[in-house]
């Protein structure tokens, strides 16, 4: 294969230009075919893994409640001195004017108001006060009498999660919500959202600084802040490279080309994604967030394959000139710069295909993932990847056999001076390092597995992560309203919905539901956390119709709930009658909460007001709720808001330890396969992916030392070490097994291979580390981490390479020698 695509580019290096083209318009025409997605933008709902319980149970409320299915909270934040009388007329008017704007209307739940303003209204009219006339004495007079009334501490408890005080109890924040559904109109309630915000910044607030915070809003900076990243990222990487080539290359031809060819692999990229994108194929969400790091990554890893090729190009320029045999297919033609092509791509060509295709399958590894976002990231990186390898491994070399032999024939020479050489030092440091390693193989192996084995113990420790800030500029005003809420209250205020899946005809799961919603009402026995009784639930409607509140109250369906609560001989029969009887009551509100279905489980929900401050605290409450239910715990499932971080953040961790175990094994198939077909080696690609599996485990080491959590853009870079340091190890023991036909010594040829390949991977290593280094320029904090990792990975990928690999190979290369050794013996014995 390699020697055709050599004879090909030394015969008509046009032809190849042409043919590559062609293929670029015909990639680009995929623009013209690609449609934007329609819809509300959400930054969080994309990561639910379409196979998980919450879908499922997403899609059951949908089904039975679609009223309850998508609820989204408009949180008011009011800083200031916000318990005077004025003030919370204020923030009542506020919520009074988004409530009626026309716009908002028609996705506001049946209570939409929620929150301190509320609370303290509600305690007002307990004793007879009205909002229009309270004054400042008499919220302070009453506060101070709800904190010393034992019978009303639920609703001082409710107070005090949505009114922020400083440390000498003088308030200085206060947190009300409007909840709305999307009445099966997501993008209207997107709108709607937004409306809120319009609707507050023209609003005459007095003293109070108010901030709307909603996830439409977020959604809406994430995705401007992600299109400008994008942008500003790529701009600033290809600037970064083009310092880095001109400083490797030392001609601004080189340059030049591997520019052109950065380009032609974006293109090719970005148009693939087009044609996949709807309008096309339809398989890829052109909107995912994890698609701006694509261009940073391929400007980064194509540029291997380029300083590859062109260091091997000049290497077989040098040796031809001092009389050594480069010759390949004399038919072909006698000039230097053919031959010298010819020779570096098919030396080149195993090597680089190896590397592409590991780390390409590296991220195809992705699809495993239950994350649809990072599936489809796993797509268009690793089609950016085989892109860069065709262009970087055609392109390249024809264009520079085209300009060297307009040289020649101007009378001039190609450039012949070795990469290692233009990086100051490293003639002279990679051959003792070489020798070093190569003279005391057991203690560097020695001292690599003792630092393997702490970064193990460090990365047990791991923590993982997952925000709606995560996709937020940090400088933006939503970053800032959320780090506010995290400090200041117990978090964001949310809701979330339980699902409870049962047969209902039962007896015992009535007594369940009944105990459920007494604990959920009883601010000193519900979980930590939820800021107020159920919203809207089963124990609700009841409780509302037996009298226990609200003003209804139904004798009939008061004795057969008290029945089925308190007799053990209750029948099935019984249940279904009682639920027949309050459905009668309240055909509405029945409906909102129960569904009695003629075919599978039963469906009931329970809407709890939460706030927790850390995805930890909320798996924690999530785990209570399961736990205070009496019956079985694949009946339960909590859904909506933040219980999705929850999830995701649970999720997150198992499925990227697929990822990466499927990377390794792959990446370890390949190389095994390749060594035993092309040198009956399997051994060596063991040996090849040993540096790979020390690196990851140096990396998540350094992840703890670093305090960088895992989360979803270091989950990739874990991943994608695999896949960048392969290409360091694969090219080093490649160039070992050339270099250790014509040795002597086995240390001769490592030292050998470190010079003329180290210094090629060098160059490459710094320039695909301060490619990804660009990454510290986004906004977004995620994507920054992401960047120091980039560049800590390729740092131990790299000193594994030279210093792990190198005593492995050595001990390998003398164990074959000692047998080929005695089985000379051997034979000559038995001669």
């Amino acid at each position: 294969m390699f020697r055709w695509q050599a004879r090909t580019i030394r015969r008509s290096p046009q032809f190849v230009l042409l043919v590559l083209g062609a293929i670029t318009l015909a990639l680009l025409a995929g623009f013209l075919v690609r449609d934007r997605p329609e819809g509300p933008i959400d930054s969080t709902g994309i990561f639910l893994p379409a196979d998980s319980d919450l879908a499922d149970a997403t899609d059951a409320i949908r089904e039975s409640f679609p009223a309850a299915a998508d609820l989204r909270v408009v949180q008011i934040l009011a800083k200031g001195d916000v318990l005077t009388a004025d003030s919370l007329r204020t923030v009542r008017d506020l919520q009074a004017a988004i409530i009626s704007d026309p716009e908002i209307a028609p996705f506001l739940v049946e209570e939409p108001l929620y929150g301190y303003v509320q609370l303290i209204e509600l305690a007002a009219a307990d004793v007879g006060l009205g909002m229009d006339t309270l004054t400042d004495a008499q919220v302070s007079l009453g506060l101070a009498q709800l904190a010393q009334d034992p019978e009303r501490a639920d609703l001082n408890d409710l107070l005090g999660r949505f009114v922020a005080r400083d440390i000498e109890g003088v308030a200085f924040a206060g947190l009300s919500l409007v909840i709305l559904d999307d009445v099966d109109d997501a993008l209207g309630q997107e709108t709607a959202q937004l409306r809120a915000h319009e609707i507050a910044e023209s609003f005459d607030t007095a003293s109070l600084d108010v901030t709307i915070i909603t996830l439409a809003k977020s959604d809406a900076e994430g995705k401007d802040a992600r299109e400008e990243n994008l942008v500003i990222l790529t701009v600033i990487a290809l600037a970064v490279i083009v310092v880095l080539l001109a400083l490797f290359y030392r001609t601004q031809s080189d340059v030049h080309i591997t520019m052109l060819g950065l380009g032609m692999t974006i293109l090719w990229t970005f148009g693939a994604l087009s044609w996949l994108s709807p309008g096309g194929i339809g398989i890829v969400d052109p909107d995912n967030i994890l698609l701006t790091l694509v261009p940073v990554l391929l400007i980064s890893l194509s540029v291997d394959y380029a300083l590859q090729i062109i260091g091997r190009y000049r290497e077989a320029l040098r040796d031809g000139a001092e009389g050594g045999d480069i010759a390949d297919d004399a038919d072909q033609g006698d000039d230097a710069s053919g031959r010298a092509i010819a020779h570096s791509v098919r030396l080149c060509g195993v090597p680089v295909l190896l590397a592409a295709g590991t780390t390409a399958v590296s991220l195809l590894a992705n699809l495993s993932s239950r994350f649809e976002p990072i599936a489809d990231f796993g797509i268009i990186a690793s089609i950016g990847v085989i892109s860069g390898w065709i262009v970087m491994s055609s392109f390249v070399p024809a264009a520079r056999l085209m300009l060297d032999r307009r040289l020649a024939a101007k009378g001039k020479g190609p450039t012949t001076r070795p990469l290692a050489d233009t990086i100051p030092g490293a003639g002279a440091v990679l051959p003792r390092v070489a020798t070093g390693v190569a003279r005391r193989p057991l203690p560097v192996i020695t001292a690599a597995v003792a630092l393997t084995v702490l970064s193990i113990v460090a990365a047990s420790n791991l923590s993982t992560s997952f925000a709606v800030k995560d996709f937020l500029p940090n400088d933006s005003d939503t970053f800032q309203s959320f780090d506010f809420l995290e400090e200041n209250f117990d978090g964001s205020a949310t809701l979330i919905t339980v699902l409870i899946e049962t047969d209902l005809d039962n007896s015992r799961a009535v007594r369940d539901l009944a105990d459920l919603h007494t604990t959920l009402v009883d601010p000193l026995r519900r979980p930590d956390g939820i800021v107020g009784p159920p919203l809207a639930s089963a124990g609700t409607l009841l409780a509302d119709w037996t009298g226990q509140s609200g003003g209804n109250n139904d004798p009939a369906v008061k004795a057969a709930f008290d029945h089925l609560n308190t007799s053990i001989t209750a029948t099935d029969e019984e249940a279904r009658q009682a639920w027949n009887l309050l459905r009668s009551a309240d055909p509405k509100g029945f409906a909102e909460v129960i569904d009695l279905r003629s075919a599978g489980l039963d469906r009931t929900i329970i809407q709890i007001p939460v706030a927790v401050q850390s995805n930890e605290a909320l798996q924690e409450l999530i785990s209570e709720l399961e736990t205070l239910w009496g019956g079985d715990s694949s009946e339960i499932t909590v859904t909506g808001g933040d219980a999705l971080i929850a999830l995701i953040t649970e999720e997150l961790a198992d499925s990227q330890v697929l990822s990466v175990s499927l990377v390794l094994a792959a990446a370890l198939a390949i190389l095994v396969a390749y060594f035993a077909i092309s040198q009956s080696r399997p051994l060596l690609g063991v040996i090849t992916i040993i540096p790979i599996a020390v690196t990851l485990s140096w990396l998540l080491g350094a992840m703890w030392v670093f305090g960088i959590s895992y989360n979803m853009g270091t989950a990739l870079m874990v991943v994608l070490t695999i896949g960048i340091g392969v290409d360091y190890t694969i090219h080093l023991t490649h160039r070992f097994l050339e270099e250790l036909q014509e040795s002597a010594r086995v240390v001769d040829a490592i030292r050998e291979s470190m010079v003329t390949t180290g210094g090629a991977l060098l160059a490459s290593a710094l320039t695909t580390a301060l490619g990804l280094l660009a990454l510290l320029f986004s906004p977004l904090v995620p994507m920054q981490e992401l960047g120091i990792l980039a560049a800590v990975a390729i740092l131990f990928g790299l000193i594994a390479t030279f210093t792990v690999l190198p005593p492995l190979l050595v001990l390998w290369a003398h164990y074959h020698r000692w047998r080929t050794h005695e089985a000379t013996l051997v034979g000559a014995g038995g001669g």
